[in-house]
């Protein structure tokens, strides 16, 4: 029978595998909380199932070629123009000869299948889009170049045009 992991039994266990998840280095980890590395390591590999940092870079870049695989909104489009075609088609001999529900059938399946792929390329929903815009004012200087515009002691005359200005008339 094997011993029991000593990382798993370690109080602290959720900080270390949060530590170990963040890709910290198992030696800093280990002498942090007295483990030995090598344990720690058959800890983050076999009981954490954390994997190394090169696998997750693998994985995250086989992610990314799978997505650049996935067909696009035109070639998506395309596929639904040629199946409506098709199945326009199928429907005009199914009246003509009786019944062709097994080729209907297989092009329902067709339909379902080109909806999974859309749903999967993120195609199935709207584009939305976030602007965020900067609308601070420096108030200083606004009232620094209304003074400067005026002079340090305005007429009547601009006070009014001043007044009108603010009030949006």
């Amino acid at each position: 029978m094997a011993r029991p992991c000593s990382t798993c039994q370690h109080i602290h266990r959720p900080a270390i595998d949060k530590r170990l998840a963040a890709g910290e280095p198992i030696k800093r980890v280990a002498l942090d909380y007295g483990l030995s590395p090598v344990s720690l390591g058959r800890h983050k590999a076999n009981c954490a199932g954390i994997v190394s940092g090169p696998t997750i870079t693998k994985t995250a870049s086989r992610a990314t070629v799978a997505l650049a695989t996935l067909p696009s909104r035109e070639e998506l489009g395309d596929a639904y123009g040629d199946l409506r075609q098709r199945i326009d088609d199928i429907v005009k001999q199914a009246q003509a000869a009786g019944s062709l529900a097994v080729a209907i059938q297989g092009m329902n399946a067709l339909r379902q299948s080109l909806d999974s792929l859309a749903r999967i390329a993120g195609h199935d929903r709207p584009v939305t889009s976030q602007v965020t815009v900067d609308v601070s004012v420096n108030i200083n200087a606004a009232v620094e170049a209304v003074i400067a515009a005026i002079g340090p002691e305005p007429s009547h005359q601009q006070i009014i045009q001043l007044e009108r200005l603010v009030d949006d008339e």
